[in-house]
């Protein structure tokens, strides 16, 4: 695979499908482009589909996806199906298909409907050819045409994919497909019925009278041997694409009806309440329980350090999001998969794949396994779930000696990288999130009648708050978003050469580390100290001063919304929405709903055409600018519409 390759994947997508173990990403042209199974980051196994059309035998192939349609596409409201529309004022036909995985079966379903526009009847192929490299790999791929369930199987090792129609094809081929695209039915088998490789093809063919619409449903069946795959698209083949699909609307509309209702009587922010609440059902992981950042879409960290994992810091978040949506078994199950990924020091690492695995990682990050601590109190204080408190609390507490472990000689948390992934310092948001999971901690270790060990981590967290409550940057009316910041030898030099504090350290293991004394850039982060850790009172006078600072010093001119911090660069240094929506959990704290309106209608004014929403909003023209959707997003977006509206 070259570079060329690689790119030639887009990273953002603007619609995504699922069922909790397939995640599968497409664009608004309605190009399948990723399929993540058995779990939904692992693994992902379409190179490239394709869907297209030749009209009466012979000519050009019209690819669906191409020139020759213009393209709209949609969620069908409160759903997780896709509708995409395909039309053209050259040809006389009319496209509309529906993606979506089967609530029961391993299966996405293609169903596309084709409608005779014109005054004459007219035959209709659909060529739908599919590139798959199984397990993320494009080497030792093989591809067949199966004689039992007359479809298209890619496999390799224990991951397979079988292709079909509702019958079989009207023609197929197995390897080289695109030197045989002018044969209307293809090559057949050209050969064996098995080849190395990893492109196949089919022909479904249909006669329409005018006015007369046909449906062509594609499966795509995986399954863990032929046998598994092959049961699943049978299944798919005996319920029928439309059986399917009401199935797949009959989940949603549970999954919906489930949760907390709210009906703010503004239809905006009602809607994206929901598609949020569905962007859970999609990002929580059925098999082992993890909670997915975004879908991977840089598994070559060619732009950035990827997303297709499972952070702590973002599941603090998302979990108390769902479970005050009131989805507290999937709370559960994601605490139950924590107490198995924690590590045996106590603490949990950067991030992790679905079944607990440490992923790539880039440095510990004391917030992280904070963040876990807290909202296991969280789900409890939601719940009262009695019993998952007593079961948690023996890993609540070998967490909480963790962080005690981790105290410097001043009482915070000992340098870390920070929550942005960027620096390496004692950041006060990291700050933040251990005292409040050690106040959290304390408060499980009260109920449940553990005095001593309450107080130990009560007494912890007072200093931590203490220190934290020095950190109060008078120049800039925010708090210092650290101190003891590591920084490059040149920067160093600068700063010590500009009368700035500076000084120098040894590592453990010998090595000159230089350290600026503080970190003076005014970070919307800060905002963790009113929302959601409640460190101090929504009316501080530090708490009140910061977010003017972060309002002042982050809103990105022209499209609005705040920037992570006042000189960002990440990604072109757009504004992101948890961070605006940030700035209205804090606001909402101090009943300003006039601030929180303000960040609704931003929020719903930058979603994507399908109702998700991204992680940044692109700083010149507004829309996306980067990773779509975020879970972390949707996540502050329910936060504030339940913490304004639901209380």
């Amino acid at each position: 695979m070259t570079m060329t390759d690689i790119q030639s994947k887009p990273y953002l997508i603007d619609s995504v499908i699922g069922n909790g173990r397939i995640l599968a990403c497409l664009t608004a042209s309605g190009e399948l482009v990723r399929a993540f199974w058995p779990t939904i980051d692992y693994a992902q196994h379409i190179n490239k589909t394709q869907a297209a059309l030749r009209l009466n035998g012979a000519g050009e192939l019209h690819v669906l996806n191409g020139g020759a349609f213009v393209h709209g596409q949609r969620y069908v409201p409160d759903t997780n199906v896709v509708e995409t529309t395909y039309s053209s004022t050259g040809l006389p036909v009319g496209v509309v298909s529906y993606d979506f995985a089967a609530a029961d079966l391993d299966v996405i379903v293609r169903q596309y409907h084709v409608t005779n526009n014109g005054s004459e009847a007219l035959d209709v192929d659909l060529l739908y050819t599919t590139d798959f490299h199984m397990e993320e790999s494009p080497i030792y791929q093989s591809v067949l045409y199966d004689n039992q369930t007359h479809a298209i199987g890619h496999y390799r090792r224990k991951y397979w994919a079988l292709i079909g129609g509702a019958d079989r094809p009207f023609g197929f081929q197995v390897g080289n497909v695109a030197q045989s695209l002018h044969n209307r039915r293809l090559n057949g088998y050209s050969g064996p019925a098995t080849t190395l490789g990893s492109d196949g093809a089919q022909v479904f063919t249909a006669t329409l009278q005018p006015g007369e619409t046909v449906q062509f449903p594609i499966f795509i069946a995986f399954g863990h041997n032929r046998d598994e795959a092959a049961a699943a698209l049978t299944s798919a083949r005996v319920i029928g694409a439309d059986g399917l699909r009401k199935q797949a609307e009959q989940a949603a509309a549970d999954f919906l009806a489930r949760g907390r209702r709210i009906a703010t009587g503004i239809e905006g922010v009602d809607t994206m309440y929901r598609r949020s609440l569905l962007v859970f059902s999609l990002m929580a992981d059925a098999v082992y329980g993890g909670l997915i950042a975004a879908p991977e879409f840089d598994p070559f960290y060619t732009k950035c350090g990827g997303y297709g994992y499972c952070w702590g810091r973002d599941a603090g978040y998302i979990t108390t999001a769902i479970d005050m949506a009131g989805y507290h078994d999937i709370g559960r199950k994601f605490y139950e998969w924590a107490m198995k990924a924690q590590d045996a020091d106590g603490s949990w690492d950067h991030r992790h794949y679905m079944n607990g695995d440490l992923a790539p990682a880039w440095g510990y990050q004391a917030d992280e396994p904070a963040s876990i601590l807290w909202g296991m109190w969280q789900h409890f204080l939601i719940t009262g779930d009695e019993e998952f408190l007593k079961v948690c609390y023996p890993s609540m507490e070998r967490g909480a000696e963790h962080l005690l472990a981790t105290l410097a000689e001043n009482g915070m948390p000992k340098a870390s990288m920070d929550l942005w992934e960027e620096r390496f310092a004692q950041h006060t948001y990291s700050s933040a999130a251990v005292a409040a999971s050690l106040f959290a901690v304390a408060d499980a270790a009260k109920h449940l009648g553990h005095g001593e060990q309450a107080s130990r981590y009560t007494s912890a967290a007072e200093t931590i708050r203490g220190e934290v409550e020095k950190l109060f940057n008078v120049e800039k009316q925010s708090w210092y978003r650290g101190v003891n910041l590591f920084v490059p030898e040149h920067e160093y030099n600068k700063r010590k050469e500009a009368g700035l504090g500076v000084h120098t350290v040894q590592d453990e293991h010998g090595y000159d580390r230089f350290v600026a004394d503080y970190d003076t850039i005014v970070d919307a982060s800060l905002l963790g100290m009113s929302y959601p850790f409640a460190l101090f009172d929504a009316e501080h006078p530090s708490v009140t001063a910061t977010a003017q600072a972060v309002r002042e010093l982050c809103t990105q001119k022209g499209v609005g919304g705040i920037r992570r911090y006042e000189d960002d660069h990440y990604a072109g240094g757009n504004p992101w929405v948890l961070c605006t929506l940030w700035l209205g959990l804090d606001a909402n704290r101090r009943n300003d709903g006039e601030t929180v309106q303000e960040v609704l209608e931003w929020v719903l004014d930058n979603q994507t055409a399908t109702g998700l929403l991204p992680e940044q909003v692109d700083k010149d023209h507004g829309g996306p600018g980067w990773v779509v959707p975020l879970t972390w997003s949707h996540a502050m977006y329910v936060l504030t519409v339940l913490e304004h509206y639901g209380k």
